[in-house]
C-alpha cells in the first residue's frame, strides 16, 4: 500500500493528549452488525458508546438538545411564523425520510451496490434548495447549517442526498453511528498499520497508475527518487479528483464519472479544555450551531464518560465550519482560525472562558463528497472500475459520506482484484 502523507489514515485525525483525545476528522463509528465493529473487534480496539445527545441545535442565543425531532419547531427560538415554516417542511421531510429508510432495505437476494445505487437515485433529480422551497429566513438558516454539515450549500447538494441524513434521526434498524474509540479515531488506521508493517509505505506519493501490456504500472516517489512497480490489478483509495489526474488513459465515462463527483471543504477545530467542574455541553456529543463561524460541535469527551460515574477533569470539543463558512477561514493564518472560533465558543457557551489549553486548526479541502444533481448516473462507471484492472474505492464510490461505506467499497474492490488474481472471493 502506497500513501502520500507520512501518516496513515488520510481524514482520520486525531491526537491523544492524556485520557483525552483531540480529533480533527472523522469520528463516528457504527455499531453491531457493521462491517467496520467487525474490523474493530479483529484488531482489538475498543469502542465507546456515545451517552450524550446526537440532535441539539444551539440557535438565537438558545441551545435546545434531545427529544423528538418533530417537536422542534415548538422548542427553537423562532418567531410564530417561522414555527409554520418549519413544521410545514419539517413534515415533508419526515415522508421522505420514511421512504428512504424503507428503500434503504436490503431484499433477500439484493447485494449493498444494489441498495446504493436505489439511494442515489432518490430525489436525486433537485437540489435542496429546491425541494425546502421559500420558508422563513430563520428556517432557512436552520437548513443551510444542515447542508454545511455535508460541505455543501443549500443550491449545491441533491435534495435525496439531505433527506439520507435527516432519515438517520428516524432509523431505528440498521448501522447507527453512536460509537467512537477509546484512544481516539486515528488508532484504528495507527492499529492497521503496525499490522501491515512493512506492507505500507508512507511518504511515497504515487504519480501515475497506467494499464501496459495486461498489466498496472505503478509510478510513485520517494526519498526524492522515482520509483515503479507492477502489478496485475490495482485498487486506488484517494479522493475523486486525484484519482482522476493518476490513472491515465481512462475511458470517457470513468472520467467523466470521477469529474461528477463533488466536494466541499472543511475548517476544523480540535479543543482540548482544562475544566474542573462540570460543564453544560457535558450531556451532548453534537450540536448543530446556526449563527457561528462553524456550524457543528462535537463534545468528544462524552464518550469517555460513564452514566452516574464522577466526572474527571478536562475535556475535549471539536468545531468545524463547511462549504461557504470553510470557505470565508481557509486562507487565514491559524492563529486567525483560532480566535475566531473560540470567540464564538465564548459566546455560545461562556463557561468555556479561561478553560481552552489547545486549539488545533486543520483544513480539509476535500472534507467529503456530497451528491449533487444526477449523481446516481455515474454509479455503475465508478463500480465498474477499469478493464477489471483498476477499482476505485472510498468514500465518494459509497451512497452515504460515513466510514462505514467507505469500508464497504473497499470490501467490494478487493473482491474484485482478487477475482482477478484468480483467488476465491472473500465472504462476509
Amino acid at each position: 500500500m502506497l500513501v502520500a502523507d507520512n501518516r496513515v489514515g488520510g481524514r482520520l485525525k486525531s491526537f491523544e493528549r492524556g485520557e483525552h483525545w483531540v480529533s480533527v476528522g472523522a469520528h463516528m463509528f457504527p455499531g453491531e452488525g457493521s462491517l467496520l465493529w467487525s474490523l474493530l473487534a479483529d484488531l482489538e480496539l475498543e469502542p465507546v458508546r456515545i451517552q450524550g445527545s446526537l440532535l441539539g441545535i444551539a440557535q438565537r442565543g438558545r441551545v435546545v438538545t434531545g427529544g423528538r425531532a418533530e417537536t422542534m419547531p415548538l422548542r427553537l427560538s423562532l418567531a410564530p411564523a417561522a414555527r409554520i415554516s418549519l413544521a410545514r417542511v419539517g413534515l415533508r421531510i419526515r415522508r421522505d425520510a420514511g421512504c428512504y429508510n424503507e428503500i434503504a432495505r436490503r431484499g433477500p437476494d439484493e447485494s449493498d451496490s444494489d441498495v446504493r445505487r436505489r439511494l442515489l437515485g432518490f430525489l436525486d433529480d433537485r437540489t435542496w434548495a429546491e425541494y425546502v422551497g421559500p420558508v422563513h429566513t430563520q428556517v432557512e438558516a436552520i437548513f443551510r447549517a444542515t447542508a454545511n454539515r455535508l460541505t455543501a450549500e443549500p443550491d449545491e447538494v441533491a435534495a435525496g442526498c439531505m433527506v439520507g441524513l435527516f432519515a438517520h434521526v428516524w432509523e431505528s434498524e440498521g448501522v447507527v453511528l453512536g460509537y467512537n474509540l477509546r484512544h481516539g479515531p486515528s488508532s484504528l488506521p495507527g492499529e492497521l498499520a503496525r499490522r501491515l508493517g512493512p506492507r505500507i509505505l508512507t511518504g511515497a506519493p504515487v504519480s501515475e497508475v497506467a494499464r501496459e501490456d495486461g498489466a498496472v504500472r505503478v509510478r510513485y516517489r520517494k526519498d526524492g527518487g522515482e520509483e515503479e512497480i507492477w502489478t496485475r490489478c490495482a485498487i486506488v483509495t484517494t479522493p475523486a479528483p486525484t484519482a482522476r489526474a493518476l490513472v491515465s488513459d481512462l475511458p470517457v465515462e470513468t472520467a467523466a464519472a470521477l469529474d461528477a463527483i463533488t466536494y466541499g471543504p472543511f475548517v476544523v477545530a480540535g479543543i482540548l479544555t482544562g475544566e474542573k467542574r462540570a460543564m453544560p455541553w457535558d450531556d451532548i456529543y453534537s450540536l448543530l450551531t446556526v449563527e457561528t463561524s462553524f456550524n457543528m460541535l462535537f463534545n468528544h469527551a462524552n464518550a469517555l464518560r460513564e452514566p452516574g460515574a464522577a466526572r474527571e477533569p478536562g475535556g475535549a470539543l471539536m468545531v468545524y465550519g463547511g462549504a461557504d463558512r470553510a470557505r470565508r477561514l481557509f486562507d487565514r493564518e491559524d492563529e486567525q482560525i483560532e480566535a475566531v472560533v473560540v470567540d464564538d465558543l465564548y459566546r455560545l457557551y461562556p463557561e468555556a472562558r479561561g478553560i481552552v489549553r489547545e486549539v488545533v486548526v486543520q483544513r480539509w479541502e476535500r472534507a467529503i463528497p456530497f451528491a449533487a444533481p444526477g449523481r446516481s448516473r455515474v454509479q455503475e462507471a465508478l463500480e465498474r472500475g477499469v478493464d477489471d484492472m483498476i477499482f476505485f474505492a472510498g468514500d465518494y464510490v459509497g451512497e452515504w459520506t460515513h466510514m462505514e461505506s467507505a469500508a464497504l467499497t473497499a470490501v467490494e474492490a478487493a473482491a474484485a482484484a482478487r477475482a482477478r488474481l484468480g483467488a476465491v472471493p472473500a465472504t462476509g
